[in-house]
């Protein structure tokens, strides 16, 4: 029986630097954008993060894919 991974959900997170602590370490924030197209490519992702982070004041840190999948033995 072969294991099957069947994609539920997928989400794009970009994460910022917005200043640093007491201490000298960054402060990060993550923006989360839900309802992604499981079917969606890394490179689409990718360019949709550099067009939303264009519109940002502070430059994008990380870009993350999200995906939740379910395994199903078949």
């Amino acid at each position: 029986m072969a294991v099957v991974k069947q994609p539920n959900t997928c989400s794009l997170k970009l994460r910022y630097q917005k200043g640093v602590n007491g201490n000298g370490d960054p402060v990060y924030v993550n923006r989360t954008y839900s309802k992604v197209k499981t079917t969606a490519n890394d490179q689409e992702l990718y360019e949709v993060a550099m067009s939303i982070s264009s519109l940002q004041t502070t430059p994008v840190q990380g870009i993350y894919r999200v995906d939740d999948s379910q395994l199903i033995n078949q």
